[in-house]
């Protein structure tokens, strides 16, 4: 093959340009990779990488992956996508080969299965094989309107020159909350066990991953697994970010809350009082009709009473004498002490609590 100019490249991690190299390999051609490390974050890759255009030529017209990937590698993906997706999931496995992994998943009634390869071979092997749709493309340059529960991307990110423009690619086809699981070669230990020297260095592995380096790369995502099986990182995560997705679910479940507070409002037959002054209802005169069953609101904050709050008076308990209406305690922090308030100054208002 012809090589195309070779471009220097900083960390696909962190941006970084200051590396030391540890190792130069050479391959026939005088081609050669340089293995860097970040003097920033640690990640190691390979710093001189041919452009994209080589490395789309380069699997289109030398690619080895027409024959099936391996089956233990399937087998352990399977049980993931089982664990977390539905039958009905949208899946699209990114690198697919000739689509071994989507016809096992096929036959376990996976219905919404899609692959895409760079290699042209691979899309006609695999509706010969499996009678499976398969696109060809490279990850950058695959276009769908459609968005996928789930994305696959077993030994591809150790492929790939652009790692975070790829990461951008990615977050454009999730669903929301989509899943990726990733499956990459561990490289913490690859000096562990080997028989062929410098063989994780390849021709076309660019990338060398870690528990601790894939965390960095997936930081806006959920880890939701990663174990390490025979040198292998299976790691499944969920788009949006844990600290997204904790305050997504809190405010889906305030959201429920709210609107039994609410109903419970509306079902209140004539006027109240409210006791309580605070953040909660304030909150509560905003996005219900409390305020406007509300003659007076009770504190025994010094610095609320004699204010006002959506124009109704704030007053103290001793000044309740004079009032008969029913007392919403506007607290569910607090209930406990305000009843005991109440027995305090022997109110014999009827009590509403949330």
């Amino acid at each position: 093959m012809n090589m195309t100019v070779k471009q220097t490249r900083n960390c696909p991690l962190c941006g970084s340009s200051k590396n030391e190299i540890m190792y130069v390999q050479r391959f026939s051609d005088y081609f050669s990779h340089a293995i860097a490390c970040c003097k920033e974050c640690g990640f190691v890759f390979v710093n001189n990488t041919l452009t994209q255009s080589f490395y789309n030529k380069y699997y289109r017209d030398m690619s080895k992956y027409e024959n099936e990937r391996d089956h233990n590698v399937h087998e352990f993906v399977v049980r993931l996508i089982e664990k977390y997706c539905a039958k009905t999931s949208t899946i699209l496995d990114i690198g697919c080969s000739t689509g071994h992994l989507l016809n096992i998943l096929k036959k376990e009634k996976f219905k919404n299965l899609l692959g895409v390869d760079p290699s042209p071979i691979c899309k006609i092997l695999a509706k010969q094989k499996f009678g499976l749709k398969i696109d060809t493309a490279n990850l950058l340059a695959y276009q769908s309107e459609k968005k996928f529960d789930c994305l696959i991307l077993s030994s591809v990110l150790e492929h790939l020159p652009k790692v975070q423009e790829s990461l951008t690619k990615i977050n454009s086809l999730l669903s929301p909350s989509g899943l990726v699981i990733i499956v990459v070669p561990d490289a913490d230990n690859f000096y562990k066990k080997f028989e062929e020297p410098f063989g994780e260095f390849s021709v076309e592995h660019i990338n060398f991953f870690s528990h601790d380096s894939l965390q960095r790369l997936m930081k806006n995502f959920r880890c939701l697994q990663t174990i390490s099986v025979s040198g292998v990182i299976y790691s499944v995560w969920q788009s949006g970010g844990q600290l997204k997705m904790s305050m997504n679910n809190y405010i889906q479940a305030s959201t429920v809350k709210l609107k039994a507070v609410e109903k419970k409002i509306v079902a209140i037959d004539g006027q109240i009082i409210v006791w309580g002054g605070g953040s909660l209802t304030q909150r509560l005169f905003a996005s219900t009709k409390l305020a406007a069953k509300t003659v007076v609101v009770v504190d025994v904050n010094k610095n609320l009473v004699g204010k006002k709050l959506s124009n109704i008076p704030i007053i103290s308990p001793d000044q309740l004498d004079h009032y008969s209406q029913p007392i919403f305690i506007s607290s569910f922090r607090f209930r406990e002490e305000i009843k005991n308030e109440i027995k305090k100054y022997r109110l014999k208002n009827k009590v509403i609590t949330l």
